[in-house]
């Protein structure tokens, strides 16, 4: 197991600006993934810069349709490294309410020689920055979820309208699903982007660009590059879970019986809960317990399990941004005190 325990970065940029201050690029240093950093372009380079000593990075909140990470520190550099695009599911309900797409991703970085590899062997960092080439690029506008694809906009006046059919039907924002704040959209040649959404976007007036766009033909509809949080530093590695780690999922979702057998529900965010139990040697136990009183309710990244098959996907599967649900017990497992039995339950931050 890894927790992130000392964040190292010390200034992060864009070479995109934002879609507004609401969504600046500083929003990826606080701890609110829900308020994430969104681009005004369809590809961005985002620069971390971290003092000396990192050995772990972390990014949640992501939304791009691909990516890379690359590492300097003046005396070794990375190449680029493919980051996880791939959604938690390919089935077309992820769009419904659901905030973020794509699982968090833990990276180990360790310096060799004049090479930083996606290893957890070998030296930490000095200084280095580390860029994310962030894209999208793929047409969104047939992707509906429920209704009709999008084919026209039409302007109530200046930047406002709706989006319609091929038959001049509104467009149900919430059913379609795929049609956010920030979704940049090619209507009538020029690029745009959604800056505001009044209830479903059937309204004649709730949908607001980005400039003022006249009635015309929609040609593509892509997802906005977003980023909700990025923390790069020390990890305190303590050893993994014992068989028998519980993973359960926190569901917010309503569901509401009706008279006679009906349901009423909607569908709302999911997060991840680990219960965990551990041997710890004395040492990572009062590393351990160090860590817990510094954060206590503060959210913190952490990767549940190390070393596991590459099949297992456990650098976004298993990693997260967490939180203590109570204090974590322990018990001496041995009579001179040299290992200990630790047991904590952890809830995801979404």
């Amino acid at each position: 197991m890894k927790f992130l325990e000392n964040n190292l970065i010390t200034a992060v940029a864009s070479s995109a600006s934002h879609l507004s201050s609401t969504y600046a690029i500083a929003n990826v240093e606080n701890d609110i993934v829900s308020q994430p950093y969104i681009a005004n372009a369809t590809s961005c380079n985002i620069t971390v810069t971290v003092a000396s000593g990192m050995n772990s990075f972390f990014i949640f909140g992501l939304l791009a349709d691909s990516g890379t990470v690359s590492l300097d520190d003046s005396a070794a550099t990375s190449g680029a490294i493919s980051i996880n695009t791939t959604q938690y599911s390919s089935l077309d309900q992820l769009a419904n309410n659901t905030t973020n797409r794509i699982p968090p991703e833990w990276f180990n970085f360790t310096k060799s020689g004049s090479s930083i590899t996606r290893v957890d062997t070998g030296s930490a960092l000095a200084g280095t920055t580390i860029t994310l080439a962030l894209t999208t690029s793929t047409d969104r506008k047939a992707t509906q979820v429920k209704g009709n694809a999008i084919h026209q906009w039409d302007q109530s006046s200046g930047a406002t309208g709706r989006f319609e059919d091929s038959s001049g039907a509104a467009i149900n924002l919430i059913d379609f699903a795929n049609v956010m704040i920030g979704s940049i959209c090619t209507i009538g040649g020029s690029d745009y982007q959604v800056i505001k959404i009044i209830g479903d976007g059937t309204g004649a007036a709730d949908v607001t660009l980005s400039g003022s766009a006249s009635d015309a033909t929609v040609t593509a509809i892509k997802n906005p590059i977003k980023l909700g949080i990025v923390q790069a530093g020390v990890a305190l590695s303590v050893e993994n879970p014992q068989i028998g780690m519980g993973l359960n999922f926190q569901d917010y979702s309503i569901r509401r019986p009706i008279f006679d057998g009906g349901l009423s529900q909607k569908q709302r965010n999911v997060c991840k809960t680990y219960s965990v139990s551990s041997i710890l040697s004395d040492t990572n136990v009062q590393s351990f317990e160090g860590f817990y009183r510094a954060f206590r309710s503060k959210p913190f990244p952490a990767i549940v399990t190390q070393g596991l098959p590459s099949s297992t996907n456990e650098n976004t599967r298993n990693s997260g941004f967490f939180y203590f649900r109570n204090a974590p017990s322990f018990e001496y497992a041995q009579h001179l005190g040299t290992v200990s039995a630790i047991s904590f339950d952890i809830h995801e931050v979404i």
